[in-house]
């Protein structure tokens, strides 16, 4: 075989492996729909205003598109302090351990469709509400100048450890973010897949040992059905 089949070869093996380990990973609930211009324009219209305490400040907001029509933004900040240096180190460990990165990372969900958006708050409770032009409203709760823009919801932190509100909180300040499409190797570090209560390191090996025994069997076959059977030779002779 020559240097430039070799090659070809190889980059085949490549593509192949990518492919099927996307499919993976989309399978998981990731999608590389907010790398498509127009969905990147959805995702800045509806962008969540995020006010959070001076001293705490998150460092990137990054998105992703749900199958459901949801925009998801995650707020990343570098970890979580709760002022206890002891704790928040032995914290920072137990987070390298189960999830590969000590960073905290918190959702927002909006959905444009029918304006609606959801998050946790205190005590991990998970809140559901709806938005105008200018106010939210969630229960028997309706809050005044929640929204900015007519699309972009106030959400404040709350709670040391970013548990978030759509009320008012004292102290807190507005932060200007720098957003941008959450990359498949980004969704993995920041451990997204604790979404669906599963381990990162699981999850991930699940992916990648499929997407390896995939490649392994269609290229296999391939070579069978196309070398063993003549196929490719028969193909060769026509085209001469």
């Amino acid at each position: 075989m020559s240097k430039w089949k070799k090659l070809l070869f190889v980059i085949w093996i490549i593509l192949n492996f990518m492919m099927i380990l996307g499919i993976s990973l989309y399978e998981t609930g990731y999608t590389l729909e907010g790398y498509l211009p127009a969905h990147g324009e959805k995702a800045l219209r509806y962008s969540p205003i995020i006010y959070t305490f001076p001293k705490d400040k998150p460092e990137l907001m990054l998105y992703t598109f749900e199958r459901s029509g949801g925009v998801t933004y995650y707020v990343l900040w570098k970890g979580e302090n709760s002022g206890k240096p002891i704790i928040d180190q032995l914290y920072k460990y137990i987070r390298l351990l189960f999830y590969g990165s000590a960073e905290d990372i918190e959702p927002i969900t909006v959905y444009p469709k029918n304006r609606t958006i959801t998050f946790e708050t205190y005590d991990h409770k998970r809140i559901w509400a709806t938005f105008g032009v200018l106010t939210c409203s969630y229960g028997n709760i309706v809050i005044d100048n929640c929204v900015e823009n007519r699309t972009h919801v106030r959400i404040y932190t709350a709670t040391w450890n970013h548990a978030f509100s759509l009320l008012p909180q004292k102290s807190t300040i507005k932060v200007n973010l720098a957003m941008k499409p959450m990359s498949p190797s980004e969704y993995i570090r920041y451990a997204i897949f604790r979404r669906m209560n599963e381990s990162i390191k699981d999850a991930v090996y699940r992916a990648l040992i499929m997407a390896t025994t995939l490649t392994i069997l269609i290229n296999l076959i391939g070579y069978y059905i196309l070398f063993r059977q003549g196929i490719a030779e028969k193909i060769k002779s026509k085209i001469r």
